[in-house]
């Protein structure tokens, strides 16, 4: 990689050395980068110099009256508003020097020996320069990711808002005129009205869903002690209205632990993966979902097995992907996001989830997450 002289000349280096020619010596060197240079006597001026500019790169004389480079370091290091500048060692002593480890034991990323040469000098310069560039490149990069995100919730809520309430008033009345003006039309008006109010409902959900996914991304996750039987408890409560719709029926075999975790995003996962074990039911089969613990020394594994449609093998790459459904699942409603959805969240939590099925026979999540 290289930075062209535009870049050097937003670099700042400070050269330290309580004498006068090697100052000057130092400077007609490094100026062919065209960057600023700063130059100054002593450890006391240098920690001033710090605390007032942003610098790229520190050359430092190691032997100085009063504060030697040793204990300049370790005054820089100590701070937090300089820690983080690379210090290269200038001195006079022999390689071998226990100086030398003193260095790098006081902060030191490198070493010059005097007489210092000017290709070296150049060369190490030049490489702390650009690192400093890639640094702050990359500190540019997080400032604009976050201010995209910060967009992207401000998108959602304005979504959230701006589509959710035309369809609430949609479904809202469509039910009024259902109740009121059924008993007055035919069999197709019912049917059409039926079909209306379904189709905001499905609407409703698509982009409860789709805010649910973005907001993965766009917001940073809130970890703190969760317990899943909590969580797992209140998602089996939600579900207890279709439950009981089609006589299904969800077991939780064993006890889940408590783990650091984001607890909204743990209910998305366990209302997901449970929920589409009650939608996609065989016919004439009542949905039975299994929820199992498997601990190991550093993770525990989490499955979850439903007696529903399944699917064939060569399709389970394929059901993580976004707004994708499978052929088999095309008559059951679905926005395609929730299974994306919970890929995202494991992925969040360091963990991984395998999935196994047989068409017909039903399907069998398993999410491994570190203890």
């Amino acid at each position: 990689m290289i930075i062209t002289h535009a870049a050097y000349l937003a670099a700042k280096i400070l050269v330290v050395d309580d004498r006068k020619e090697n100052l000057f010596a130092m400077r007609k060197i490094l100026q062919v980068l065209e960057c600023e240079i700063f130059t100054v006597e002593s450890g006391n001026e240098a920690l001033s110099y710090t605390l007032r500019h942003d610098f790229s790169l520190i050359l430092l004389d190691v032997n100085m009256p009063e504060m030697d480079g040793f204990e300049l370091a370790e005054l820089l290091r100590s701070n937090e508003e300089t820690e983080h500048i690379p210090i290269i060692f200038v001195t006079a002593s022999d390689k071998e020097d226990q100086s030398v480890f003193k260095g790098y034991e006081s902060g030191a990323v490198d070493y010059l020996f005097k007489p210092v040469n000017a290709d070296i000098l150049l060369s190490k310069v030049k490489v702390f320069l650009e690192l400093h560039m890639r640094t702050k490149e990359l500190e540019a990069i997080q400032v604009e990711l976050e201010r995209s995100n910060e967009s992207l919730r401000e998108f959602a809520q304005v979504v959230s808002h701006d589509l959710k309430n035309p369809l609430n008033v949609i479904t809202g009345l469509s039910e009024l005129l259902i109740a009121k003006h059924s008993s007055e039309w035919t069999e197709k008006n019912k049917k059409y009205m039926g079909q209306i109010a379904a189709t905001a409902e499905r609407m409703n959900h698509l982009i409860t869903d789709l805010l649910s996914y973005a907001q993965l991304n766009a917001q940073p996750a809130s970890f703190t002690a969760v317990d899943l039987n909590e969580v797992l408890a209140q998602v089996i409560a939600d579900l207890s209205g279709r439950l009981g719709q089609n006589g299904g029926q969800i077991i939780v075999k064993d006890i889940l632990p408590v783990m650091e975790a984001d607890g909204t995003q743990m209910y998305q996962l366990f209302l997901n993966i449970i929920g589409n074990g009650i939608k996609y039911q065989r016919a004439g089969c009542p949905p039975n979902v299994q929820v199992s613990l498997f601990t190991e020394t550093n993770s525990f594994t989490i499955q979850i097995e439903d007696n529903g449609i399944g699917m064939r093998s060569e399709d389970i790459p394929d059901i993580f992907k976004t707004f994708k459904r499978l052929d088999n699942a095309k008559g059951f409603e679905g926005s395609g996001v929730g299974l994306a959805t919970v890929k995202k969240i494991v992925e969040l939590h360091q963990g991984e989830i395998d999935v196994q099925s047989e068409l017909g026979q039903g399907t069998v999540f398993q999410i491994k997450l570190p203890l």
